[in-house]
């Protein structure tokens, strides 16, 4: 079934890895995201480096290594994530991909660009520090 809304896994991993790195009080290595989440534990690397190159999270080598924060959890919007790895929102886009509509009311355009809005609202208003747990 189709989503309005897609959110890669590479998002989603950015997303899920900074707020365990966030909760931890010592380096968290890549395996422990991997078993934390379920993602595996290669894509977890590969995202984890573009969050290095980024500089939201340092990485140390070593058998007491891994990944820690850069910045403020609570300076973080899921937007900025979210757009690191899916590209940037844009509100105004035709889903049909014309420059110009036939259509003076276009409902599609009309939802879909509802949902966008509401989608850039809460996710930049949403941080990182804001995800809670499972207890």
């Amino acid at each position: 079934m189709n989503k309005l809304i897609n959110i890669s896994e590479a998002t989603s991993i950015a997303i899920h890895s900074l707020a365990i790195i966030s909760r931890k009080n010592k380096m968290v290595n890549a395996q422990y995201i991997s078993e934390t989440t379920g993602f595996s534990k290669n894509h977890i690397s590969k995202v984890l480096q573009t969050l290095v190159k980024q500089g939201y999270i340092a990485s140390t080598r070593g058998p007491h290594g891994g990944f820690e924060l850069l910045k403020d959890v609570s300076s973080i919007p899921l937007l900025d994530i979210y757009e690191l790895f899916d590209g940037k929102v844009n509100p105004n886009y035709c889903h049909d991909h014309k420059e110009m509509c036939p259509f003076s009311n276009c409902q599609m355009s009309d939802i879909i660009d509802e949902l966008t809005a509401l989608f850039i609202k809460r996710f930049g208003n949403l941080r990182i520090g804001d995800l809670e747990f499972k207890t």
